[in-house]
């Protein structure tokens, strides 16, 4: 059972508890097949309200206080498993959906940084998130590893009648971490027992963003007005990535009590420019001018000693 509490102006605690629960079901069909199924509920009393339009997403922490309720939620989950070739290729398919309650998402037009009175600025969101998963895995040989590709969305509407102008006009309107479609490839190659090299390869769909696209001039103000997309209406390109080692063990010797292996490698082989985030900024008079910003836009070799004991 979690539990948290605020004081409130009259000198009263606020006080929040609730329990969780956790229930798991497998059943064995043979050997090497079986269905798994779960159910979780869960509570959360710190919430995370996070600003897509600006250059640096920024994300701002509010307890659950006596104006904000903690977050609530349920997850199904049901997954099947198979072994094929004695466990020497692993199949898995697992699928999920989860309801949010109480979720906190900006109103439009709000100041988020440096504001003591969070609650002001911000509005009951319920939420949705489900997806699939599909996974092959190799877990023994020379070569080894597992790819897998997920699709799964997370969604939010503001449907409270109480609301007079909900985001996106009351309809389901994705997250800013719905990424739809996500693949990872892990490869290991042992040429030898010492030396081994590890491919990585990771590719999803870019986040959400909510951009201007485009603008008018405001009479009643004299100065020119930005119109915006609606709330994370638009994403930023798809982020991928390529990473490369080879491993080296100076000794293989089971009965030795440390085992040391050295590693070198490039994060980025590619040197892609993943995009992080896009801005935008007024040049007068060549007008708004859209910018990409990239974290780690090139390759970084890297090289490592590890031990073992």
């Amino acid at each position: 059972m979690n539990m948290t509490g605020s004081v409130t102006k009259d000198g009263n605690l606020k006080t929040y508890h609730g329990p969780e629960f956790r229930a798991g079901l497998r059943y064995a069909f043979t050997d090497d097949f079986s269905v798994k199924a779960g159910l979780n509920t869960m509570r959360q009393y710190i919430h995370k309200v996070s600003n897509t339009m600006v250059m640096s997403p920024t994300d701002t922490w509010k307890l659950s206080d006596m104006y904000i309720e903690p977050q609530t939620g349920m997850q199904y989950s049901l997954g099947f498993y198979k072994n094929f070739n004695g466990g020497d290729l692993e199949a898995s398919v697992e699928g999920y959906y989860k309801t949010i309650d109480n979720y906190l998402d900006y109103r439009s037009g709000a100041q988020l940084l440096m504001n003591d009175h969070l609650e002001t600025e911000v509005l009951p969101t319920e939420g949705r998130a489900y997806g699939v998963e599909f996974m092959l895995k190799r877990p023994k040989g020379k070569l080894n590893g597992w790819i897998s590709y997920t699709y799964s969305r997370t969604e939010l509407r503001q449907s409270d009648p109480r609301i007079d102008s909900p985001v996106n006009n009351a309809s389901w309107y994705p997250a800013e971490y719905d990424k739809p479609h996500d693949f990872k490839l892990v490869g290991n190659y042992q040429f030898t027992q010492r030396y081994s090299t590890s491919l990585n390869v990771d590719y999803s769909t870019g986040r959400p963003q909510t951009m201007p696209v485009s603008q008018y001039y405001d009479h009643t103000i004299g100065a020119t007005t930005f119109f915006y997309s609606e709330r994370n209406g638009i994403r930023i390109p798809d982020y991928f990535r390529v990473d490369l080692a080879f491993n080296i063990k100076p000794t293989h010797r089971l009965t030795a009590k440390t085992h040391t292996f050295f590693t070198i490698g490039v994060y980025n082989l590619l040197g892609r420019k993943n995009v992080y985030s896009i801005y935008f900024q007024n040049e007068g008079d060549e007008g708004v001018k859209g910018y990409k910003m990239s974290i780690f836009g090139a390759p970084i070799p890297y090289a490592s000693f590890n031990v073992k004991f």
